[in-house]
């Protein structure tokens, strides 16, 4: 591996090791948290974060704008206490609840209206002023387009939902199959349009500004994306793997309480991020995300992975706009915290993609055989040659995990222009000293 990829080791079997100092709104969220499942929650309160959001947005390096937009998974066996985020993400939109009070009422008031009117009576319009911008999980796909709507007329608002069941997607999308489809439009905040012809139906063209959580067991995660595993639709959503902790310790994991003094500590953060507006310039985060996009090309090129490949390009973009929002609701101040938690959240992200979806990934690509190696990560080709290999050596390592022939050319060139590897004559090559035994 490389030198500055060792904090964090993507091929291993443990999930990359958090930051032991954190940004303060992080510090803070979590401190009520167990323990084992703190990286996990951490990792996932973007949405809710992010939602608070509006009229705000930041420049990524290729100079596309980029609102708060995240869509966040957390994966992990039964009973392990995945129910742990909810309090911390009551106490992030409680302004978005208090807000949807009186929508609701206008909402119910006008429901109420139409029910009573008479058959030949004009039934009143929809109140123009009502947004509920934490819907419940429990909505039609209809449901999500009228919303969308609404949060549109109250400022460009996101719409947040804590989705406590992954099926409940199919639901809110219209089927299983425009799944993808939701995703996809909405971290690119594109518009769903719909269009129907009675008058009762819904229809309009709103930009899918819509943040969520969901979470699942291992075996519904892999089901759920089975069939969605190389179409773009996993890159663009944030995943937190959970492992069952190896020790039977028959210790039952404590929760803080979540008090009002909580609720004020966390209002202080929270209130910068709601008043923020424009677009926000964070050169700190540009310049990190650039040397972290080298160190993902350097994992890529040694491993010659195509999946780890496809999947970091958009993990660093989420990666990158997690520490914008950290940025802002710091009062536009910089920390080395927030730099280690953005670097640790990318490799964080990307290895529990690995780990959960990578074997179906390599079935489907149909190279290689993962079910017969512990390994789900990226892996270093260069590592598992010798110090001095030739030309054939590397070509027939490459035939033994999956590979073309054909390539074997063009990986030499990339690693030679790299300065992993010079030539000593035509067919033989030798490690840099940067390279040489380094696992």
């Amino acid at each position: 591996m490389l030198q500055n990829t060792k904090q964090y080791d993507l091929l291993g079997l443990n999930a990359p090791e958090m930051p032991k100092m954190l940004p303060n709104i992080l510090r803070l969220a979590t401190r009520n948290v167990p323990e084992h499942m703190k990286p996990a929650i951490m990792n996932s309160l973007f949405p809710a974060l992010g939602s608070l959001m509006h009229h705000v947005g930041f420049r990524y390096p290729d100079n596309v704008y980029h609102e708060p937009h995240f869509m966040c998974g957390m994966i992990g066996p039964m009973s392990l206490g995945k129910g742990a985020i909810n309090p911390v993400i009551e106490a992030i939109i409680h302004t978005l609840r208090e807000h949807d009070v009186a929508s609701n009422a206008k909402l119910n008031e006008w429901k109420t209206q139409c029910k009573t009117a008479g058959a030949n009576k004009t039934k009143p319009s929809r109140p123009e002023d009502a947004a509920i911008l934490a819907p419940e999980p429990d909505m039609t796909n209809p449901a999500l387009i009228q919303l969308l709507m609404d949060a549109e007329k109250d400022g460009d608002r996101f719409l947040y939902t804590n989705i406590p069941e992954i099926d409940l997607l199919d639901q809110c999308c219209g089927s299983h199959k425009k799944v993808t489809k939701i995703i996809r439009l909405a971290y690119d905040l594109s518009r769903l349009g719909a269009q129907r012809a009675t008058a009762d139906g819904v229809s309009g063209n709103p930009t899918l500004r819509w943040n969520f959580n969901f979470s699942c067991v291992e075996q519904k995660a892999l089901h759920f994306f089975k069939d969605s595993l190389l179409d773009g639709t996993l890159s663009r959503i944030g995943i937190s793997y959970i492992q069952r902790p190896k020790e039977r310790t028959g210790v039952i994991p404590k929760q803080g309480i979540y008090t009002e003094e909580y609720r004020h500590q966390m209002d202080v953060y929270l209130n910068r991020l709601s008043q923020a507006s424009g677009e926000i310039h964070c050169p700190q985060a540009n310049r990190l995300v650039e040397r972290l996009a080298k160190e993902m090309s350097d994992v890529a090129c040694l491993s010659d992975d195509e999946n780890f490949e496809a999947l970091s390009y958009r993990a660093l973009v989420i990666a990158w706009l997690k520490a914008c929002v950290l940025y802002v609701a710091n009062d536009c101040k910089w920390t080395s915290t927030i730099g280690d938690f953005m670097r640790w959240s990318l490799y964080y992200d990307l290895w529990s993609k690995l780990a959960l979806f990578s074997p179906k990934m390599r079935e489907n690509r149909e190279t290689v055989d993962t079910s017969k190696t512990k390994q789900n990560g990226p892996y270093s080709l260069l590592d598992l040659l010798p110090d001095v290999f030739t030309y054939e050596e590397l070509k027939t390592l490459r035939i033994q995990h999956g590979k073309s022939v054909e390539g074997t050319n063009t990986i030499l060139r990339q690693w030679k222009c790299r300065g992993f590897i010079m030539a000593t004559d035509n067919t033989t090559y030798r490690k840099t000293s940067s390279q040489g035994n380094e696992k």
